[in-house]
């Protein structure tokens, strides 16, 4: 890999964890708010607790997938760690 790719491949990760740092505080905020001590109790703010109930969803769905690319570029640099040293090894 050239520095310049390497440089952007931190960035990315970085940006990342970042997403998903943000989301998690996003979920916990909305789990907080819908399911926990935050509770909104009233029944006519009852579509206020569907709402962050739709947020967590989104968030979690939003997660998952971050999650699925960086583990795709994992797998793709153990790839072609496996192919550098089997060429090597020719």
């Amino acid at each position: 890999m050239t520095e310049a790719s390497e440089e952007l491949e931190a960035k990315v990760q970085t940006e990342r964890d970042e997403a998903l740092a943000s989301l998690n505080e996003v979920i916990q905020q909305a789990r907080y708010k819908s399911l926990g001590d935050g509770r909104i109790r009233s029944p006519e703010k009852e579509r206020i607790r569907l709402k962050y109930l739709r947020v967590i969803i989104s968030a979690q769905d939003t997660r998952r997938k971050l999650l699925a690319d960086k583990d795709l570029d994992e797998l793709a640099d153990e790839v072609e760690q496996l192919k550098d040293e089997y060429g090597s090894n020719q």
